[in-house]
């Protein structure tokens, strides 16, 4: 990192080759590629790291942008030489190419941050941190100044909209996030259930109870159970079969109650014939009629949760059962997911925990699947729709304020600062 380096032209007539430090947190990198919209990237990374610049640029890639990507990758613990040499190499590099240099020296191991910024310094070159427990962006010092990119406003406020659930989460390593579903049309449905527990008790009795359609929960594993299934009518209030028949929840054209008929003929027809496509056919048949069954089984408070965080104006890009994981293979569905500022807020619904001892296991377990989905600074709360009581509920308090987990019930919900930070 010796030697004299020649002044380079000003930020603003020059296209920005942003040089990162990579490591396991994502956001850093990924909230600067935002700020600065550059033409070229050059991550340094390790072995350790490699496949997380690769995440960081898909991720961009969804936020709509596409810069020309590189990555050198140092050895699995670079020193101070190592990494200044990557770095002076990534800005000369810049330099040839015309574009005006920047290095985001908040990633890497300690060392490799201090080399990074180093060389900023001896280059003269500008150079930020990204503070995401503030949420701002940082000027180095090293160069021109950050505010001939960024303006007077270096907090992470102009950048949060151009962020979506999808590139967060990407960015930390899933393949694919789903839209989600519209929890609307079972509003209504949701919110008489909530207010009417007596009634609400009654259907998931029906659905799960000894008696009921899927005792224990139990479903079929055969088209001919199915349609055993589809067989029976539903005894349910008066109330509950009206709204859920208008929400496509239940079909009544057989003047009672059962659960939606769309799928009995692919189901008889599968029952009674061996077909090559069986699974995919199978899925998609039987797929409504578990979407019925768990809108009257738990979904219905999901969906009441899920309209309260729309409405409560903290969130934005608020998904109802979104699907997150590989493009084509194995995907987990999430209760709720939103996006606060630039971070991610991942919601779990529960209709009632079997004991203290079950939830408590969902809460750390919850906390450990969000971590790999947004990193240390999601924001999660568990909604219970039949919190436990007494002493049960002091010890679930207790361990949700160990893991920063807040909690939701029917009662605190819709208060204007359930959702507040």
């Amino acid at each position: 990192m010796r030697g004299e380096a020649s002044e380079p032209p000003a930020l603003h007539t020059m296209p920005t080759a942003l040089i990162q430090l990579v490591s396991e947190q994502p956001m850093p990198n990924l909230l600067a590629l935002i700020a600065l919209r550059p033409e070229r990237v050059i991550h340094v990374c390790t072995p350790r790291t490699a496949l997380r610049s690769a995440q960081i640029a898909e991720a961009a890639r969804q936020a709509g942008l596409t810069p020309e990507f590189e990555s050198v990758q140092l050895s699995p613990i670079p020193g101070i030489q190592k990494t200044g040499g990557a770095v002076r190499a990534a800005i000369r590099d810049a330099r040839t190419a015309e574009h005006q240099p920047v290095v985001n020296f908040t990633g890497g191991t300690k060392l490799m941050s201090i080399a990074a910024f180093a060389c900023a310094m001896n280059q003269k070159v500008c150079s930020l941190y990204v503070d995401t427990d503030d949420a701002v962006f940082v000027d180095g010092g090293s160069g021109p100044a950050l505010s001939t990119l960024l303006g007077d406003d270096q907090t992470f406020t102009a950048i949060a909209r151009r962020l979506t659930v999808n590139s967060v989460v990407v960015a930390h390593g899933r393949e694919r996030v789903t839209g989600g579903q519209d929890w609307r049309p079972l509003l209504t449905l949701g919110r008489h259930l909530l207010h009417h527990r007596t009634e609400e008790q009654a259907t998931h009795e029906a659905i799960h109870g000894q008696d009921g359609l899927l005792p224990g929960g139990h479903e079929p594993r055969d088209p001919a159970g199915w349609l055993q299934v589809l067989d029976r009518p539903l005894i349910l209030p008066d109330a509950v079969i009206a709204l859920s028949a208008e929400a496509g929840v239940l079909d009544l054209s057989s003047g009672h109650a059962r659960l939606p008929q769309s799928s009995r003929a692919e189901l008889e027809e599968l029952a009674a014939h061996h077909v090559s496509d069986f699974r995919s056919r199978y899925y998609n048949a039987v797929a409504p009629l578990q979407r019925s069954l768990t809108a009257l089984g738990g979904a219905w408070w999901e969906v009441c949760v899920a309209d309260a965080a729309t409405r409560c104006g903290f969130f934005r890009d608020v998904r109802w059962a979104a699907h997150v994981g590989e493009r084509r293979g194995f995907d987990v569905e999430e209760d709720i997911l939103a996006l606060e500022g630039v971070r991610l807020v991942a919601v779990s619904c529960k209709r009632a925990g079997a004991g203290k001892q079950r939830l408590v296991a969902h809460l750390a377990e919850f906390n450990a699947r969000t971590e790999q989905l947004g990193g240390r600074f999601v924001r999660r709360f568990l909604a219970l729709a039949w919190p436990p009581r007494g002493r049960q509920w002091e010890i679930l308090q207790e361990k949700a304020r160990e893991l920063n987990i807040r909690l939701l019930t029917p009662e605190t919900f819709e208060r204007p600062d359930a959702f507040a930070p």
